[in-house]
């Protein structure tokens, strides 16, 4: 599973600023939704940003197969494959010292 870690940014200075466009019915939204927790919009939507960035990635991470193709998956990883060509050849050489 991939992993990503990521810094406390509740501790980290805030040094990076971004701008995003949003409709004034967006903006009543989260201005709302901020106030309900008691945070800035700034504050809010950045631990939105966040927390769905987050998501994204864990869901990245992780593959989900039927049961079939998951027998599949696991016999072809555990299926001894033949050495590529080159390492055949590399390995078929003379060595000097070993004559």
């Amino acid at each position: 599973m991939m992993s990503v870690h990521c810094p406390d940014m509740s501790v980290s200075a805030k040094t990076r600023r971004i701008e995003v466009r949003i409709s004034d019915e967006e903006r009543l939204l989260g201005e709302a939704a901020a106030a309900a927790v008691g945070v800035s919009l700034s504050e809010f939507v950045r631990q939105a940003a966040r927390g769905r960035a987050e998501e994204v990635l864990r869901e990245r991470g992780r593959v989900v197969l039927e049961d079939e193709a998951a027998r599949g998956f696991l016999a072809a990883l555990d299926a001894e494959a033949p050495p590529p060509e080159a390492m055949r050849e590399l390995f078929a050489r003379e060595v000097p010292w070993a004559t």
